[in-house]
């Protein structure tokens, strides 16, 4: 699914998808290859199986720049799913399809790959909705299972005899005890902090950056990093929802959700157990 997008996965599946295209190319010769007559035949039908890989870059690594919004994976869809899966088809047909007109390996239009891309859809589609029941199913019974034991979940204690945690630099300071920290959301050079005062819950901006905020918690095991720009205090996380795009933290005493990031999910499921 989207966990492939500008991911070593989706290098991984570029890889593949290339290797496949190659063996194919040389092991059956279908459209016509087997017609090629060349010295150096086997090197130019691998080659196809090279244009397929960079075309799976193109479409794994590109696109997801060119087209940010659209590749948001806490807004991913079987719609776009269905979407990113045909665009990738042809950009990969159409690069095959250069690729064999220019050495006249065989001949291919682009009507024939537009017909490939139209047959593509259905299974397409249906392997999507298979794959979307799965991961919901997943996620969400495992969601239930997390949240009936948050209320038994107890961290570690502070690897400190009296905690307080200090976050910026003269002039701009914060210094809290780790169970007034709800939460901390970091941007590049600042993070914003989500604490519990007297008052109810308070955000204050300070500039540093992620790496810092990691330093100050690392003696404090009840912080935990789910995403690449939160780290979250377990025990502020009020319930966890689960769906096909993977895990939801609602936090408590306030109204945010914070995504957790596919990579984060295995530390997740493990808080749970």
């Amino acid at each position: 699914m989207a966990t492939s997008i500008s991911s070593f996965r989706g290098f991984i599946i570029s890889l593949l998808v290339g290797l496949f295209v190659a063996i194919v190319a040389v092991g059956v010769q279908p459209f016509g290859i087997s017609e090629f007559v060349n010295s150096s035949k086997t090197l130019y039908l691998i080659g196809f199986g090279v244009v397929a890989f960079v075309g799976m870059l193109v479409a794994k690594f590109v696109l997801p720049m060119i087209l940010s919004n659209f590749y948001n994976d806490q807004q991913w869809t079987v719609a776009r799913q269905v979407v990113h899966l045909t665009i990738t088809i042809l950009i990969v047909g159409t690069l095959i399809m250069a690729y064999s007109n220019y050495f006249s390996i065989t001949a291919f239009t682009f009507v024939d790959i537009l017909k490939a891309v139209a047959i593509a859809i259905i299974p397409i589609t249906l392997i999507t909705f298979i794959q979307q029941n799965l991961f919901h199913n997943k996620f969400s019974t495992t969601a239930e299972n997390i949240n009936s034991s948050l209320e038994s979940i107890n961290p570690p204690a502070s690897k400190q005899l009296f905690p307080v945690m200090v976050f910026g630099e003269s002039g701009q300071k914060l210094s809290l005890i780790p169970n007034q920290l709800i939460y901390a959301e970091t941007s590049k050079d600042s993070t914003d902090f989500y604490w519990q005062s007297l008052m109810g819950v308070e955000k204050t901006t300070i500039q540093t950056p992620l790496a810092q905020v990691e330093k100050e918690l690392a003696a404090h095991p009840q912080f935990v990093r789910l995403h690449r720009n939160y780290v979250i205090n377990m025990r502020g996380i009020h319930k966890v929802e689960g769906n096909a795009r993977g895990y939801r933290l609602r936090i408590a005493r306030t109204k945010h959700e914070i995504p957790v990031s596919w990579k984060f999910h295995k530390k997740l499921e493990q808080i749970g157990q």
